[in-house]
């Protein structure tokens, strides 16, 4: 398969650079690193009706990384899509910064290929759940277990309401477990919430009955919490990225299945984000129930992390 370079801007393109030879600042904000090596966004249309490029434009911005604008198609149709696309991607990202390109494959080829090189993959879904959604997920957790890339599913912000919205709206809510690829999640997550000065908030998910208990670092008086192991757990986690990134972060263990907890948590949260487990056996256990889950049927916008 093919892919075309169809960028139109006068301004010279960035190109994407191999993960390692991206470094890391030293000064002002820490940014997750492999994110400057480009961020990949696939586009069904170029009106962009579910929100994903507007998405992947922010992060770009956010991150200070080039953003390449991928289109599966090899028609007149196409060219339309990824200039009206690109367009609109241009208001938000600085000149030079923004490529277009499309390939006559399938969509996960296309993106697959144009993720090559890149930091993060983001596809969209609308609000709605339904057999798009579905396809979207599935595309995501293939780029996610097979790929090198963060796979994001973007998805438009729930409307306010007790209905849709859990106990940390607007927050980046991260799970964590302890594991090289929760601390890889961990990363990204503060890397997000600094880059849009967002609140987050560590979940750690303990087997058994239902129960809800968090530390929040402003209000150290009020700790509840009946498992000091787990409480200590995820304190000591986040405590490493803490001092790193300029983020008000809360940590919180939570009781009952990960995937339920979690997708109820982050109901109306700026951003989920799970770790991939990467042990080498087929690509449901490497990728792992909970991150699955949650890209096949997001509660929010996801993002799924390799360790």
């Amino acid at each position: 398969m093919t892919v075309f370079d169809t960028s139109r801007s006068t301004a010279p393109s960035a190109p994407l650079r191999p993960r390692e030879q991206v470094q890391r600042r030293v000064t002002g904000t820490p940014r997750w690193a492999p994110a400057a090596a480009g961020i990949v966004v696939g586009v069904s249309r170029g009106d962009d009706p579910t929100g994903v490029l507007t998405w992947a434009a922010r992060e770009a911005r956010a991150l200070h990384a080039p953003l390449v604008v991928a289109h599966a198609g090899n028609d007149e149709r196409a060219d339309a899509v990824l200039a009206e696309a690109g367009a609109l991607a241009r208001r938000a990202v600085p000149a030079g910064h923004v490529r277009t390109v499309r390939g006559d494959g399938r969509p996960l080829t296309v993106l697959a290929a144009a993720a090559d090189q890149a930091g993060i993959v983001v596809v969209g879904t609308a609000a709605g759940a339904g057999s798009g959604t579905q396809l979207v997920g599935t595309i995501a957790v293939r780029l996610a277990t097979e790929g090198r890339s963060a796979a994001v599913v973007a998805r438009p912000p729930a409307n306010a309401g007790t209905s849709q919205q859990g106990p940390f709206p607007g927050h980046v809510v991260v799970g964590v477990d302890g594991s090289p690829a929760s601390r890889a999640a961990l990363e990204y997550a503060f890397a997000h919430a600094a880059g849009h000065r967002r609140p987050l908030v560590a979940i750690y998910v303990t087997p058994g009955s239902a129960a809800d208990y968090w530390l929040d670092d402003t209000l150290l008086d009020t700790l509840v919490t009946d498992d000091p192991a787990a409480n200590t757990l995820v304190d000591e986690e986040v405590r490493a990225f803490a001092d790193r990134f300029r983020v008000r972060a809360t940590s919180a263990v939570h009781r009952g299945r990960p995937l339920a907890v979690l997708a109820r948590l982050s109901r109306g949260a700026d951003l989920l984000v799970v770790g991939v487990n990467g042990r080498p056996a087929g690509a449901r256990s490497r990728l792992g129930s909970t991150a699955r889950g949650v890209l096949l049927d997001p509660p929010t916008t996801v993002a799924a992390v390799r360790a």
